[in-house]
């Protein structure tokens, strides 16, 4: 059976009250907005498997991985699933063309497991519409991650990749706490800059050989020649699970990746 996903726009704007908006355009929106236009879209899935040393696919397994081990302990895996029994509702902010997105989706839909209806969020339209090729079900968003569209204890799980670093991560933190289901689960997953000196060498000079690259991969240049600045002044690692203790999220851990470049931060919504 074919099923019709829809792409909802949202403005960037949040109505606290009657006639008063905040607005939730900033640095890191525009950054992101410059990163990630109609003009790169169709080259994203590309770009980021070569420039990732395919490193990207690994890192969003171990998300799929971080997601199923804390549902183990859910009634649906201790005994067998009734055909009648609801889909596990997925949020995936920053969902881009919907690498993750489709991956969570698939995992979830086979033998033995609840399916999985994943809702995608993502700032840039035109990345939207790549994604709609791929997702089946669900529903994909245009808007921010701090101003969710959704209603309260809609979700099972939530998940972001390469988010945190452009957003006012303490509002998405509180969405997210909004937006799941008691015991649901986060997972955050972005850039780091690494800590050892022969890593660090390495990565600086990859960077390098990307500004280098910009010359030709026009539509990639502001990526290529900045990044690497916005990832070195990111502390969104410490920040998120500072974020995520104050809300009150439990279990919180993290975990780093290849050579340290990437991490994977995850908690509980008790």
């Amino acid at each position: 059976m074919n099923v019709k996903v829809s792409i909802l726009k949202i403005p960037n704007y949040h109505i606290l009250s009657k006639g008063v908006m905040v607005s939730q355009v900033h640095d890191g929106h525009r950054r992101a907005s410059r990163f990630f236009t109609s003009m790169n879209a169709s080259s994203y899935d590309t770009v980021v498997r070569i420039a990732t040393f395919g490193q990207d696919y690994l890192w969003k397994r171990q998300i799929l991985d971080v997601i199923d081990k804390h549902h183990l302990s859910s009634p649906c895996s201790s005994s067998p699933c009734s055909d009648d029994l609801p889909a596990h509702m997925h949020l995936d902010l920053a969902s881009g063309t919907g690498i993750l997105s489709s991956l969570i989706e698939h995992r979830g839909n086979h033998g033995g497991e609840r399916p999985r209806s994943v809702v995608g969020l993502d700032l840039t339209f035109d990345y939207l519409r790549t994604a709609k090729k791929k997702c089946s079900t669900g529903l994909l968003t245009n808007g921010t991650a701090e101003v969710l569209p959704y209603r309260e204890k809609s979700f099972d799980s939530v998940t972001s990749s390469y988010l945190a670093k452009y957003a006012d991560i303490e509002r998405v933190v509180s969405e997210c706490w909004r937006v799941l289901k008691h015991g649901g689960i986060v997972v955050f997953h972005d850039f780091t800059y690494p800590s050892n000196p022969l890593a660090r060498s390495l990565w600086n000079g990859y960077f390098k050989v990307l500004r280098s690259a910009a010359k030709t991969a026009t539509s990639w240049a502001p990526v290529f020649q900045e990044l690497d600045q916005v990832v070195k002044m990111s502390s969104w690692l410490g920040q998120t699970m500072q974020a995520l203790e104050g809300t009150g999220f439990k279990n919180i851990s993290f975990r780093f990746y290849t050579m340290r470049t990437s991490a994977i931060v995850s908690a509980n919504k008790p």
